[in-house]
């Protein structure tokens, strides 16, 4: 006589068990992704801020060094640069860094009438600073200096992120006006 071999199979327990164990294994990933995922954009928005306000301190610097004018009002910063033949004013607002470009004829912020750009900052990333203006004073030979600082933030998404993602940049020029009469 032949005995009948009984299948050997998973119970419905074990499958049950398996299941759980995989859906905390799999549910552990995702969220590690997610965060992998959050932690990789908000470096980059880091990263492109950091890199904005690099160039913007760098145009400044380099409007201010080929000016022959340079002011400041309430945290705003105007400059002639007589190399491009155009006014710019650069103030913060909005936690962003923002630029309006005029004519040379302009003689103030207010003059320009332009729309501004956002040279940096955005929504998630705060961008605040100042400008130490020495301004141009031709008539005690006094040539303008600038230094800018800003200071770049993130907005944490959540309570529990424990970063400190904050930084300060800073920076100092001085107008070379080299038709600038300086007894010095």
């Amino acid at each position: 006589m032949r005995k009948n071999k009984i299948n050997a199979g998973f119970t419905m327990i074990e499958i049950a068990i398996s299941s759980a164990i995989l859906s905390v294994i799999f549910g552990g990933m995702t969220l590690f992704g997610i965060q992998l995922v959050k932690n990789n954009n908000r470096s980059q928005a880091i990263k492109n801020t950091v890199e904005n306000v690099g160039y913007a301190i760098e145009f400044i610097n380099k409007a201010a060094r080929t000016s022959n004018t340079i002011k400041g009002e309430n945290d705003k910063l105007f400059v002639i640069d007589n190399y491009a033949g155009a006014s710019y004013c650069f103030y913060f607002e909005g936690n962003k860094l923002k630029r309006k470009v005029g004519g040379s004829g302009a003689s103030n912020c207010a003059s320009i009438s332009t729309t501004p750009s956002v040279i940096a900052g955005s929504d998630k990333v705060k961008v605040n600073g100042t400008f130490s203006i020495k301004e141009t004073d031709r008539n005690s030979n006094q040539r303008g200096f600038i230094r800018t600082s800003v200071i770049i933030s993130h907005e944490s998404e959540s309570i529990d992120d424990f970063d400190e993602d904050r930084m300060i940049i800073q920076s100092s020029v001085s107008l070379r006006d080299y038709g600038f009469n300086s007894n010095i």
